[in-house]
């Protein structure tokens, strides 16, 4: 049968409780036992050796009247039967036996003294009696075996069944000697334990009765924790489903720092963590539609191009000189354009394929010269625009890196920047070295600028910017996925700053290390 957590909560809650009170009962009942018999037993062990002295007393002045009187204050003092033996396991006196019946009749003899507490016939009937059972040993003879012990000088303390009254008592016996034949008798010191157990039950009953109230009042505490318990477990357990399902926006409501709340986050984590997957592969799946699109789009173009000339030049359609030279150079043109994909394309591939370059593979490069080239190369493009390229950077830079490739990321960035400046505007490009010891290389241009929502994506290959928020992006954009490779394998980093209508800024920070 299957059984929730909350109830497998409350069994063990309970299991321990019952635990906790009978182990800390029978601790508490083991150690009050253990100090009243040492204490009861201690008690009685020096009264025993007083009492010897004054019974060897009376033995030596024969008065048995006064040892029987002597005996029953004893008794009557400190609680417990006494028993006195002579050498031979003779009865001298007891303080008490029980009823017995007499040979002669039923009826029934019974320790008692008169107002004088001189000692009756049924008195020495009853303890001749007992002193018949003890030598026969119908008593025990585990009593004999303690007799005997006494006798050779020990003093015996004992918790024994004591087979002349029937229940559970402390026994101590102690030697003491003879005045008149020099030898050992014993006393026996037994006080029942009835009382005591009285005591106990009374310890055990109360157990029981504050152990079934921790029980009941157990089953609201382990019903009130549960529920903390097992309600965000719950809504775990609906969230992780709402998961499976492919649902990874419930979260799960966390309160406080223990283990349960850590689960919490870390499954809120988990979604979030799913959620950021799953959209950035549905961004990947339209990224790798659209490529396809794209790729097929801008290699069918030039394509259609070049056959379309092609066949009008083969086929003898078109006769004329001057036409079928312009219809070369635009299959020429739209070669070269082909090609450049093509290789844009493959340049992607191989840095993708690349790892960070290492240090000794990396040289010195100075990074205001490719600057300056750069805004060179480009100075036929930018007056065609009239655009001005604006450089500011520090001459004693130096970075560590591929030559060929810093050129081609600045190259890039330039030539965006310069793609989308309105005429007459300005292209900024800066290098400085920070207070960190990093150098910060800038690329600003007075375009349209990128809407913030789509800069996190305009490295992927071929995106483009939606024409609803700012000016369509022309090109495959396949040149800032190429920077980006750039950037990753000189171990550099890339913020845009950028709001439509304000231009964009984009900022390449390379790292200490790479800064010579």
């Amino acid at each position: 049968m299957k059984k929730s957590l909350s109830t497998r909560l409350m069994y063990n809650f309970m299991t321990i409780i019952v635990i906790i009170v009978v182990g800390i009962t029978a601790g508490i009942s083991y150690l009050i036992a253990d100090y009243f018999f040492k204490t009861k037993e201690h008690e009685l062990a020096d009264k025993g050796h007083e009492m010897a002295e004054t019974i060897e007393y009376f033995i030596r002045m024969d008065d048995r009247d006064t040892l029987y009187r002597y005996i029953v204050a004893v008794d009557r003092l400190v609680g417990a039967r006494i028993w006195l033996f002579d050498e031979n396991y003779g009865l001298l006196a007891a303080s008490y036996v029980n009823r017995r019946k007499s040979s002669s009749s039923d009826d029934s003899l019974s320790y008692f003294f008169d107002e004088g507490n001189t000692m009756t016939n049924l008195e020495s009937e009853g303890m001749a009696l007992l002193d018949k059972d003890v030598k026969r040993g119908n008593i025990s003879d585990k009593i004999r075996l303690i007799l005997k012990d006494i006798y050779a000088g020990k003093s015996v303390k004992s918790q024994i069944f004591h087979p002349y009254y029937k229940e559970q008592v402390i026994l101590v016996g102690v030697p003491y000697i003879d005045p008149i034949t020099k030898v050992r008798g014993a006393i026996l010191m037994t006080e029942p334990l009835s009382g005591f157990d009285k005591f106990l039950r009374n310890i055990y009953i109360y157990t029981v009765i504050l152990g079934l109230v921790a029980l009941i009042f157990s089953l609201f505490i382990v019903k009130k924790f549960s529920k903390s318990i097992i309600k965000p477990l719950l809504t775990m357990k609906d969230s992780a489903t709402a998961m499976a399902s492919g649902d990874y926006s419930m979260r799960v409501e966390v309160k406080g720092e223990d283990e349960v709340a850590e689960l919490g986050r870390a499954l809120n984590s988990l979604g979030s963590d799913l959620n950021a997957y799953v959209n950035k592969m549905e961004r990947t799946e339209k990224m790798r539609r659209d490529f396809v699109a794209n790729v097929s789009h801008e290699l069918r173009t030039p394509v259609t191009i070049i056959r379309g000339y092609n066949e009008a030049i083969y086929d003898g359609t078109v006769t004329d000189s001057e036409v079928v030279q312009r219809y070369r150079k635009l299959i020429n043109e739209e070669t070269i354009r082909l090609e450049r994909m093509v290789r844009e394309l493959l340049d992607i591939s191989r840095l993708q394929a690349s790892d960070e370059i290492s240090q000794h593979n990396m040289d010195e490069l100075p990074l205001a010269v490719i600057i300056h080239n750069v805004a060179e190369k480009l100075m036929i493009k930018s007056a065609e625009k009239h655009v001005k390229f604006s450089v500011n950077a520090d001459d004693n830079i130096k970075i560590l890196g591929n030559g060929d490739q810093m050129v081609q990321l600045i190259l890039i960035l330039s030539d965006n920047a310069l793609k989308y400046s309105p005429e007459n505007g300005i292209v900024s490009l800066g290098a400085k070295k920070l207070e960190d010891g990093s150098v910060l290389l800038t690329v600003k241009d007075e375009g349209p600028g990128i809407p913030p929502d789509d800069i996190p994506f305009i490295w992927e290959r071929f995106y483009k910017v939606d024409k609803s928020h700012c000016r369509n992006v022309p090109g495959t954009g396949l040149g800032l996925a190429i920077a980006k490779e750039i950037i990753r394998m000189h171990g550099a980093q890339a913020v845009v700053k950028s709001e439509c209508g304000e231009g964009a800024t984009f900022e390449i920070k390379f790292p200490k290390d790479k800064v010579v």
